[in-house]
């Protein structure tokens, strides 16, 4: 039962991480040096607000029944 709502889960995780919206700042732009506003703060707002939150919830999720699943519970 713990490893389909893993699977669940995981799903739901990856589904978050591909609905966030992509930032200004790159990795390739952040080692190369073009982009100078890499680490200024920004707001989220509205449906980004929702996702980040949703992400981190199910990443903490994700996590706990990972560490459940793997010790046998």
């Amino acid at each position: 039962m713990l490893k389909i709502l893993l699977g669940i889960v995981s799903l739901v995780l990856i589904a978050l991480c591909l609905l966030q919206a992509g930032r200004d700042g790159s990795l390739i732009s952040a080692l190369t040096g073009q982009s100078t506003n890499l680490f200024s703060k920004r707001k989220e707002k509205g449906i980004d607000l929702f996702v980040s939150r949703a992400t981190a919830i199910s990443l903490v999720l994700f996590f706990v029944l990972a560490l459940l699943v793997t010790h046998g519970y």
